[in-house]
């Protein structure tokens, strides 16, 4: 007999986007501004494509069960694949294709060996069986782990995962019978019920692919009624999704008078500074200001974040490459204070200067808030630190991240729109009790708590009270709500402790 003690092995390594909860006020802010629109629902076509398959099967006498969810999982990856199959044959750039369709990356080598002429059976990946090569391991695929949130927020279905979901008759039944007027319904049905497809039947299939959209003049109209909250989709709850959108293709317009396209970069750049790439102010509609404003204040949250979380990546870094150990959190921040990473990033600043005498001197090398582009700006320093945690790992460039987030973290500090916080956003109660680190306790450590320290003090505050000790809180929240991970949360946490 073979006995495995497995819980002896050392735990596997959990990630996560977000080690300091700095991030969940941007989230917060981000479903207020765009509702209805996650960073995970990028593909339009979704929308109308997942109600139509809901629809489909329920046509085809498939009720809520474990067939109906085998069908709709090979109906997802069936998507994919016809979007893959498309853009190799178009030769065209895959962005209005096959980005960001469900699974896609999971199923790069079957999506490969049918564009070769290879043909494949869908359920040898749509199937749920665990250890084995899937497509997607959410039960009900992209619909389940994506825009399930969403479709109800936008009253397009009813129910969950679980326990079943329906299109409702207001707005999921006419968006799925609105695709269906485009589209080889029946073939692509059949399809997922013989198993077997060939690139000839997704050559036939290939009015599903994403691209095909503004080909079918009914669905892409009630989609943009959708986005755009017009007819149908009007409410006042979702106003600002389309001032939103509004505001990008505003933005979009003028940008290409320049011969610039838009991107996520300057997007931020442009809203922070309300002035575009060359320095000049944005001129823009009157009913356009309050959203552009508030995705103002989404960015300095942002760049909080990216201050924040590039000193603790800076931290992180220079310890595990030192090799040392020590007892706890005040030694480890002490210790990491000496380090080249920080002599060389303090020398700049001068060792014993204070907080308060910091933040008035960096007017000085500061430049105006519309010159985001700038290499001492606030942007292109978020944008720095990015990079530079992306790269090679030494001590020049965690130097540079060092210091670039102390700039940051100086440059909100004398931004007077940082006064106005989080403005007229509204947060449930006790909100930030779980988030400490935020433009409110920013605001006001820079204003008391910070202002008599020396630059070493204050790196070695902001890593210990928002570096590791946030850390550790985030860490037991989770550890909380997630019962099935207690163990391995507590081994990492006891492990911190002793390290």
């Amino acid at each position: 007999m073979e006995i495995q003690t497995g819980w002896v092995k050392p735990p596997k390594q959990i990630g996560g986007l977000d080690h300091l909860s700095v991030q969940a006020p941007c989230i917060n802010l981000y479903g207020k501004l765009v509702p209805g629109i996650t960073n995970v629902t990028d593909r339009a076509r979704y929308y109308s494509f997942y109600p139509w398959v809901v629809w489909a099967l329920e046509q085809r006498g498939f009720t809520y069960n474990d067939v109906f969810i085998d069908r709709f999982r090979r109906a997802d990856s069936l998507f994919t694949l016809i979007a893959g199959r498309h853009s190799h044959i178009t030769g065209e750039n895959r962005e209005a294709h096959a980005a960001a369709t469900v699974g896609s990356a999971n199923l790069s080598k079957q999506i490969t060996a049918v564009c070769d002429g290879e043909s494949l059976r869908l359920s040898d990946f749509s199937h749920r069986k665990k250890g084995e090569h899937q497509y997607f391991k959410n039960k009900l695929g992209g619909l389940g782990q994506y825009y399930i949130g969403v479709f109800s927020e936008l009253n397009i279905m009813d129910g969950t995962v679980s326990a079943g979901i329906k299109n409702t008759n207001q707005v999921g039944k006419i968006l799925a019978q609105s695709i269906d007027k485009g589209v080889e319904g029946s073939l692509f049905l059949d399809t997922i019920e013989a198993d077997t497809i060939s690139p000839d039947r997704l050559d036939q299939l290939s009015s599903f692919c994403p691209c095909q959209l503004a080909n079918n003049p009914e669905e892409h109209k009630l989609l943009c009624d959708l986005f755009f909250v017009k007819g149908l989709f009007g409410g006042m709850d979702m106003l600002p999704r389309r001032r939103t959108l509004q505001l990008i293709l505003h933005l979009s317009d003028y940008l290409a008078e320049e011969g610039l396209s838009i991107d996520l970069s300057q997007f931020r750049g442009c809203v922070y500074g309300n002035a575009l790439p060359n320095g000049e102010a944005w001129p823009l509609p009157e009913r356009l200001h309050i959203n552009r404003d508030k995705w103002a204040i989404y960015q300095r949250n942002e760049l909080l974040s990216i201050a924040v979380q590039g000193l603790f990546y800076a931290l992180l870094d220079t310890y595990e490459e030192s090799g040392r150990r020590f007892q706890s959190v005040e030694e480890l921040c002490q210790w990491f204070t000496t380090t080249p990473e920080v002599e060389q990033a303090a020398e700049s600043f001068g060792f014993e200067t204070s907080f308060g005498n910091l933040a008035g001197d960096c007017r000085e090398w500061l430049p105006p808030l519309s010159n985001w582009t700038h290499a001492d700006h606030e942007v292109h320093l978020s944008n720095r630190v990015e990079n530079l945690c992306q790269k090679e790992k030494n001590v020049v460039a965690r130097s540079e991240i060092v210091q670039s987030c102390l700039k940051i973290l100086l440059a909100l500090k004398n931004r007077n729109e940082t006064e106005k916080s989080y403005g007229e956003f509204i947060f449930p109660p006790n909100y930030f009790q779980f988030y400490p680190i935020n433009l409110k306790t920013f605001l006001a450590f820079s204003e008391t708590g910070w202002r008599n320290l020396t630059v070493k003090e204050w790196i070695k505050w902001l890593c210990s009270e928002w570096g590791v000790k946030t850390h550790f809180r985030v860490a037991l929240r989770k550890l909380r709500n997630q019962p099935s991970r207690h163990f391995v949360f507590a081994h990492q946490i006891m492990m911190a402790i002793k390290a």
